[in-house]
């Protein structure tokens, strides 16, 4: 991935406009698109490859919309949520 930083553009996924932060990175295929700071750094990490700037934002569209994997629950979280459930801490310090 190559980067230079640019100015005067908007960041193709989320529109930022800080001309501080905005990179241009090559896309596969030869193109380039705008990032912000954030997203270039998403975008140098991402294991799939985008060719254009509609698949950038298919592929780091902000992941708070998608569905919330907290309510799945598993092992670890329900030990965690039970260990600090505020009424069983209530209780504890009472008998302390």
């Amino acid at each position: 991935m190559t980067m230079r930083h640019i100015l005067g553009l908007r960041c193709c996924v989320c529109e930022a406009s800080d001309e501080r932060t905005l990179v241009e990175v090559e896309l596969d295929g030869g193109g380039k698109a705008t990032l912000c700071g954030s997203h270039a750094v998403m975008h140098g990490r991402s294991k799939q490859d985008a060719r254009s700037a509609a698949d950038l934002r298919d592929l780091l569209r902000d992941r708070r919309v998608r569905s919330e994997r907290r309510h799945e629950g598993d092992e670890l979280g329900t030990a965690l949520t039970t260990a600090f459930n505020s009424n069983q801490r209530t209780a504890d310090r009472r008998r302390a």
